[in-house]
């Protein structure tokens, strides 16, 4: 079995007496090559008793400088921490070369790895990586949506510069960033398509890390701190307006309309508010495969009683949630059974027509459109306030949050409730709840 290391080759040094890094790829018969990493250091500074040698870091390490000659000749410099990530990122690239040796059962030599691997691309092309992410990560899952607004985002920069699809990660730096939102701006693009741009880009980067394609000292993206790097235009989407109150939440609840669409909008906007903010897509694809029958203990009177639960995977975050049909909810299905159509197994009237999955969000992005639309009309006549009339379907899920707040209810039933699955979202420990526990804290009677 062949096995990739990096140490420190005492044979040889340089003008400073620093010895060479080197990589060592020894075959199955011990027979061994060695690479150079570019890296020259003392003794002092590389550890080699750590597995597969690193340069020391750490506790107790006071932190250091090494130089390191890179493609064309220009010289870069590393602190030992990003010098060790530079050295994971050759091992990487040398052990997936083995691995495709591996799967495609080559008989190779240590000259054919050795041109492999000296030939490997050392800067890689953004749109390229960009493109096969798109392809094999996206597209490949059927995340269809994620292909449309990924692509959109790429276009846009051919857009800002028609050498975009040449450029090396190196080069989509923080100033060539900065200049893109300037140019978007001047533009008239509004905040919002801005920052779902910039964050596409921003998952290419963190997708291209992840997958030791580059190193983290390339990452032009600001932490949120004054440190030289791009900041992502804040997006609209987070104004804290975008909900509506309980008052208008009764008036929706309790206003029935003689016009069909607008009764059908009403009682889908409803359903999603009943159901903790039930996103379009995951609504749309509701079969009655989604219900299911349960034995659940109640926790005041510790008695059991059967209930029928809805169970579906959130699009957005591919996670599994559960509700237990309350009886606000069952109102609902029954109102959709009785006064609407239905195609196929759906229980919800909105797709209408036999659709393929990669047609499917842009269909179901039209239908938004208009059902959006819809819900702006029954602002209008409902006379919601006027920071309330730009209502979407997205509005259920904030107008859900906001009530439990209002309600006092605890941060943890409002983050189990949303389907918040890390502190990065909720940034407070998600407490558990039995599902009847969350069936009492979010049946909400607007009655």
């Amino acid at each position: 079995m062949s096995t990739v290391s990096t140490f420190l080759k005492k044979s040889k040094t340089n003008a400073k007496g620093e010895h060479p890094v080197v990589l060592r790829l020894a075959d199955s018969g011990n027979k061994r090559v060695y690479f150079s990493t570019g890296f020259y250091a003392t003794e002092k500074q590389f550890d080699t008793s750590s597995k597969g040698g690193r340069f020391f870091q750490g506790k107790g390490v006071r932190p250091f400088n090494l130089e390191r000659k890179e493609e064309g000749g220009k010289t870069v410099t590393y602190t030992n921490k990003t010098a060790n990530d530079k050295l994971g990122e050759l091992e990487g690239r040398a052990l997936e070369i083995l691995k495709r040796y591996s799967d495609q059962h080559v008989s190779w030599s240590l000259e054919q790895f050795r041109v492999d691997f000296e030939s490997a691309p050392r800067r890689a092309v953004f749109y390229e990586f960009a493109k096969g992410v798109i392809d094999q990560e996206y597209a490949g899952r059927e995340k269809f949506k994620r292909v449309q607004i990924a692509n959109d985002a790429l276009a846009s920069f051919v857009t800002y510069d028609d050498g975009f699809q040449k450029k090396m990660f190196q080069d989509i730096n923080a100033k060539y960033l900065q200049g893109y939102v300037d140019y978007a701006v001047k533009k008239g693009n509004s905040p919002n398509t801005i920052s779902i741009r910039m964050r596409e880009i921003r998952r290419f980067f963190n997708i291209a890390i992840r997958d030791k394609v580059i190193t983290p000292e390339l990452y032009p993206f600001s932490s949120g701190k004054e440190d030289g790097k791009v900041r992502i235009p804040q997006s609209e989407l987070s104004k804290t307006d975008q909900y509506l109150t309980l008052d208008s939440l009764k008036a929706l609840a309790n206003t029935s309309f003689k016009n069909a669409v607008l009764e059908r909008t009403r009682h889908l906007f409803l359903f999603s508010y009943y159901c903790r903010g039930m996103n379009w897509k995951d609504m749309a694809l509701l079969t009655k495969e989604n219900f299911y029958q349960a034995t659940v203990t109640d926790e005041t009177t510790k008695e059991s009683k059967e209930v029928v639960m809805l169970q579906y995977r959130r699009s957005k975050t591919k996670g599994e949630f559960d509700i237990q049909v309350t009886p606000n909810i069952r109102r609902e299905l029954d109102w959709f059974e009785n006064n609407t159509e239905k195609f196929g197994e759906y229980v919800l009237p909105i797709i209408s027509v036999e659709v393929s999955a990669d047609k499917m969000d842009e269909y179901l992005s039209q239908i938004r459109k208009r059902f959006n639309a819809s819900l702006k009309t029954i602002a209008k006549k409902l006379k919601f306030p006027e920071s309330q009339q730009n209502i979407t379907i997205y509005t259920a899920r904030h107008s859900f949050a906001m009530t439990l707040k209002n309600k006092d209810k605890s941060i943890e039933i409002i983050s189990q409730a949303l389907g918040h699955q890390s502190v990065e979202t909720t940034k407070h420990y998600l407490a558990k709840f039995s599902t009847t526990k969350m069936a009492e804290e979010t049946d909400i009677d607007l009655s």
